[in-house]
């Protein structure tokens, strides 16, 4: 038989794992309703907002299975899921009003969820300091740069919401070059074969290039490759590797220019040894 102290500290754990399922639940309906009214009855809208509902869910299972292999506690892993689910909140807005992903045709989105997060007051169950944590996160998950004076807990969330996103757009773009037919998913770039001498400068010497430098889509997807210099975790080096994210990505590109070969091997080198690390 259970001792009362032991049965106590049951009852205690049960009610907060029921807390956090049905929080998550909850959220979760709140999010795909809210995708959901941005509706216009237009194909190419729906599609649209079907595929950031979907990439958001996935972030949140990438960022559970990070936070399980970096040993987060289980209070980290409730703001980081709240904080997955909602880094792209605006995504849906910024569709339906300016048909682009492009941030810089339309607005910041990581800025504009974070509005939408206080809005909607979507973290009051939440203390102060932990809605700080979650809304970091949010805010600056899509920064090409880290700001500098974030640390502790909501340095943490941020990193963990940066690679988990990665994880999952990653797999995006390459079903994307495998099959092109949503222009949206490259910024509706042209696709000229042509890399721009600001982005080859940029990846030779290991720099995430600047968006606004985009000329072609393969501007944008040879850009990719800077993300392993970006990765936090050292699992997520070692999944980006076991994936071989970068190794497809080089396939589906045109053989020329060559620098993209160099590029993927310094980038392979440098995940090889990260991978054995965390931030």
């Amino acid at each position: 038989m259970q001792k009362p102290r032991f049965r106590k500290l049951h009852y205690v754990f049960c009610a907060i794992i029921f807390y956090f399922v049905m929080k998550t639940t909850e959220l979760k309906a709140f999010f795909a309703e809210y995708a959901g009214s941005f509706e216009t009855g237009d194909a190419d809208v729906s599609r649209n907002l079907a595929l950031k509902h979907d990439h958001s869910l996935r972030v949140a299972d990438e960022a559970a299975r990070l936070a399980a292999a970096e040993g987060f506690s289980g209070r980290e892993n409730f703001l980081l899921a709240r904080a997955a689910l909602f880094h792209d909140l605006s995504r849906f807005e910024q569709y339906s009003r300016f048909r682009t992903f492009c941030d810089a045709e339309s607005f910041d989105h990581g800025e504009r969820s974070y509005e939408l997060v206080l809005e909607k007051d979507l973290l009051a169950d939440l203390p102060e300091e932990e809605k700080k944590i979650v809304l970091a996160a949010v805010r600056f998950h899509n920064r090409r740069e880290v700001p500098g004076d974030l640390s502790g807990a909501r340095r943490k969330i941020l990193l963990a919401v940066r690679d988990a996103d990665k994880l999952d757009i990653m797999p995006i773009l390459l079903a994307h070059l495998r099959k092109p037919g949503n222009a949206a998913i490259v910024y509706g770039l042209p696709d000229t074969g042509v890399l721009s001498p600001e982005v080859g400068r940029a990846l030779l010497a290991g720099e995430n290039p600047d968006n606004r430098s985009f000329e072609s889509s393969l501007d944008f997807l040879a850009a990719k490759f800077a993300w392993g210099y970006d990765l936090n975790y050292g699992w997520t080096c070692r999944e980006f590797l076991k994936r071989d994210y970068l190794g497809q990505l080089r396939a589906l590109l045109p053989e020329k220019p060559e620098i993209l070969d160099d590029v993927l091997h310094r980038v392979l080198s440098y995940l090889e040894k990260k991978g054995g690390r965390s931030c």
